[in-house]
């Protein structure tokens, strides 16, 4: 039954990028495509490469923030967790690589260390992923409003309601996750309450989950806090100028930063889409699209080439990062998914 669920999923998440690859292509010559690909400078295409290294490492750092309250962690363990855990996340389909690196990171490392719990790994990736969809909503609505009428085209339409539509919906996790944190007792009594008449077995598994998670959700120190979005606008600030200095090496050469801002915004919502391995597809389209609001050379040959430069560096870099780790034996992947054992999860200690 999972093979066939795990066959129905990776059949659909496929046919998802299938269409949105014909989106991006529709209009243009695969081979102008490729030869603009070619022609590319260089020079930037290696400069972006750099950015996507540094990025991975601030990423990381700032992962390792929300670690902290777990137990000691040490980096050599972070940043393995954190290229694997990268690299699954753009191989497997439908976006279920994001379980990777709770799970990884709770692992005990080959040559022994701590044990973390799972629920408080997993409780890190939702903070994350919760303060990075309110950025980059907020930043989308305000970028857009301070262009005005330089932003326009097919997709601006798009763009004004992706970016209320994903800033009120983060919004609305992050104010569901601080009642639940302040109305602990009560969260998980409402929890039960509406899962007990499906099944009591399903709502007593849920609701230790539920109450393990809660528990979990821990920034730490005042200082600790204010250095993790510190980061969290520096990895975000890095990410749109990486995209300016590859943009220029194809002919973009009026983009300023609150159009790069912008385009980040439409990448991120299409990265949210579920997709094939890899992103193919919602990657592209969704970079055209954002680089067609200032640009009508968007959806051209050299548009495409961009987008899918964009995409295949990045495949490059993140794959490449996890196979280094891999191959280096800092990170097994035998079992990852299997069941947590009930004792090590409940023993596994907490530091303040």
């Amino acid at each position: 039954m999972r093979a066939l669920k795990l066959f129905a999923r990776t059949v659909l998440s496929l046919a998802m990028s299938a269409v949105f690859v014909w989106l991006s292509l529709r209009h243009t010559d695969v081979r102008a495509v490729g030869r603009a690909m070619a022609s590319a400078d260089p020079v930037r295409l290696v400069a972006y490469v750099g950015m996507l290294l540094v990025i991975h490492l601030v990423r990381t750092v700032r992962w390792g923030l929300l670690l902290k309250p777990l137990g000691e962690v040490s980096f050599k363990r972070l940043n393995s967790a954190s290229a694997v855990g990268w690299m699954l996340l753009v191989l497997l389909p439908l976006r279920l690589g994001e379980f990777a690196r709770p799970l990884l990171i709770a692992r005990p490392p080959a040559g022994g260390g701590q044990q973390l719990r799972r629920s408080g790994a997993l409780a890190s990736i939702v903070v994350e992923r919760i303060v990075d969809g309110i950025t980059i909503g907020l930043l989308g609505i305000l970028c857009l409003r301070m262009l005005g009428q330089s932003a326009s085209g097919r997709y601006f339409e798009f763009a004004k309601s992706a970016s209320v539509l994903v800033a009120l919906g983060f919004l609305t996790l992050c104010a569901a996750l601080v009642l639940a944190v302040f109305f602990h007792d009560r969260a998980v009594a409402l929890a039960e309450r509406l899962l007990q008449p499906l099944s009591p077995r399903l709502a007593a598994r849920a609701t230790g989950m539920l109450d393990a998670f809660i528990s979990a959700v821990h920034l730490g120190s005042g200082w600790r806090l204010v250095l993790f979005f510190a980061l969290t606008a520096l990895y975000w600030t890095l990410t749109a100028a990486a995209l300016g200095i590859l943009a220029r090496g194809f002919g973009f050469n009026s983009l300023t930063p609150l159009m790069l801002a912008v385009m980040l915004t439409i990448q991120v919502v299409g990265a949210m889409v579920p997709a094939g391995p890899g992103m193919v597809g919602t990657m592209q389209f969704f970079t055209q699209a954002g680089l067609s609001l200032f640009d009508a050379g968007g959806f051209s040959a050299r548009g495409a080439a961009f987008a899918n430069t964009v995409w295949l560096l990045q495949f490059v870099v993140q794959v490449g990062l996890g196979v280094t780790f891999l191959v280096a034996g800092h990170v097994s992947l035998k079992g990852l998914f299997g069941a947590a054992a009930a004792e090590g999860e409940a023993t596994a200690p907490a530091a303040s």
